[in-house]
């Protein structure tokens, strides 16, 4: 008998564990699969029904295995679940528990020297002056700097992205808070460690950095992705290039900020530069003005960026220019701002590409948002990537989703991923039993969702629904501005708690839920 199948039987350890354990032979079955392919090398597509088990299908054979392996989801809640829940438990259950790490994107954690230069900045004086000291007091006594900690941090607390490390404020080695930083500690954690839970963003982050020679995971011989139904999309939108009005105006705004942090003293270009700043500044506003249009994201042909797009985009690249050149004059004398330069490099390459009229591969296309337009472009195929970058270069590859295929057949999946190759396929129905364990309720009186009526009518529908059950629902919009108008219609009409995505951190709402 294979190991993870003695783990799975009647005398086994999970068996002993869980008092009223019951054997499923869809998870078993699925777990032997993922210990073959890790033992012989491959690639294996498991579609696994709802209720199936497919996480500690593909875990106990990763765990029992020893070998260093990453496991990939498609969100950060279910990257806790996995961490915080599963692996925790087969950690207690297991002779030799093994190292296990939970990585997150580097947005997540606070950047220490970001957070100085705002204590310097006229800008602190905008927040509310509880709010900083709160920051800096959790500042000084994290261990992991993890927003996750902060529990009444919203997701869009502009504090937060004031202070936050990203892909652009990141200089790494050159930092002099590069020791003591967060995200530092946290990647050397995750080098040290036999498994690491990551979500596909910054798996695929890995993947571009390991093409230039460098890395943020730990060399692997086994990679999970759970929620491989959109492992597609993620690549899709990670070696795409995108520019919005809001990352050119934020890297304007943090110029004078990282040149004043420097402490050069007197800088004689301060006055010139703060004109070129401000003609950069409008130059931005005339350029994505010329795209404002519908919500939404929309195609973006070559005829439509025509010759008074191109001397728009040539007034905002020659101003950007300028204020580059400015900083360029102060290189060699502070890292922070030999990265600021970098930052301006990097901003033109990618508004040159995305404003291309004769780039190949990619559709370019629009969206606009509340606060800004962004301009992009989007390979059509990724397939050459993930097939060089992930199949033929990880000795093992798992990949399951609820859904990965129509009638078991995983034709266009593979057709999508560049999977031309012989791989092991696997399809397990869900055991639940939906016709007796379920019921759909249809509203017909309900207005259409573009109706202002409909709202309303959602709301006493969902209360209505929300009484006969006695609570502890879970509603779920399509657009985050009817999920704040549901909010606060049922939070006058439904006794007891009614939370709101976004008004903590996810896994603190989970809790209260």
């Amino acid at each position: 008998m294979s190991i993870t199948k003695q783990f799975f039987s009647p005398d086994g350890p999970l068996a002993a564990h869980f008092e009223e354990y019951e054997m499923r032979d869809a998870q078993i079955r699925m777990a032997v699969q993922v210990e073959q392919i890790i033992e012989k090398k491959g690639v294996l597509l498991a579609e696994a029904g709802t209720g199936t088990g497919k996480t500690l299908a593909y875990l106990v054979p990763t765990m029992l295995m020893g070998r260093t392996a990453i496991i990939s989801t498609g969100t950060k809640n279910l990257q806790e679940q996995i961490f915080f829940k599963d692996i925790e438990m087969l950690n207690s259950i297991l002779e030799t528990p093994i190292n296990a790490v939970y990585l997150k994107g580097q947005e997540n954690y606070l950047c220490l020297r970001r957070l100085d230069e705002l204590r310097r900045s006229p800008r602190v004086l905008s927040f509310p002056p509880e709010r900083v000291a709160e920051l800096n007091h959790w500042a000084q006594q994290t261990q992991t700097g993890d927003r996750m900690e902060i529990d009444g941090l919203a997701d869009d607390d502009p504090l937060w992205g004031e202070v936050c490390s990203t892909r652009e404020s990141r200089i790494g080695p050159r930092c002099k808070q590069f020791n003591n930083c967060f995200v530092t500690r946290a990647r050397k954690q995750a080098m040290q460690a036999q498994l690491v839970v990551v979500n596909h963003h910054l798996y695929f982050a890995d993947l571009a950095t390991r093409l230039q020679g460098g890395s943020i995971l730990p060399e692997h011989g086994v990679v999970v992705f759970d929620e491989a139904h959109s492992v597609e999309d993620v690549a899709t939108e990670f070696f795409s290039v995108a520019v919005s009005s809001s990352r050119v105006k934020r890297l304007l705004d943090d110029t004078p900020k990282i040149i004043r942090s420097a402490k050069f003293g007197d800088d004689p270009a301060e006055e010139r530069r703060k004109k070129m700043i401000s003609a950069a500044q409008q130059a931005n506003t005339g350029l994505f003005f010329r795209f404002r249009g519908s919500a939404g994201r929309a195609k973006l042909i070559p005829e439509e960026i025509d010759d008074r797009c191109h001397e728009a985009y040539h007034r905002l690249d020659t101003s950007l220019d300028a204020v580059e050149n400015s900083i360029r004059a102060l290189e060699g004398t502070d890292d922070v701002v030999d990265h600021l330069s970098d930052r301006f490099a990097a901003l033109r390459s990618d508004l040159d590409q995305v404003l291309s009229r004769s780039a190949r591969g990619f559709v370019h296309w629009v969206e606009n948002r509340r606060r800004s337009a962004v301009l992009g472009a989007s390979p059509i195929d990724v397939s050459d990537q993930l097939r060089e970058g992930i199949f033929f270069a990880i000795p093992s590859v798992i990949m399951t989703s609820a859904t990965l295929c129509t009638d078991r057949d995983f034709s266009f999946l593979k057709s999508r991923l560049g999977i031309d190759f012989e791989a092991t396929e696997l399809s397990v129905d869900s055991p639940f039993d939906y016709s007796r364990q379920g019921c759909l309720f249809l509203p017909s009186q309900i207005a259409d969702p573009r109706d202002e009526r409909f709202v309303d009518q959602a709301a006493e529908t969902a209360r209505t629904l929300i009484e006969i059950t006695d609570g502890g629902a879970l509603v779920l919009c399509t657009s985050l501005r009817n999920m704040k108008a549901l909010h606060e219609r049922l939070c006058d009409t439904v006794d007891g708690p009614v939370l709101l995505q976004g008004e903590a951190p996810k896994s603190s709402l989970l809790t209260r839920f």
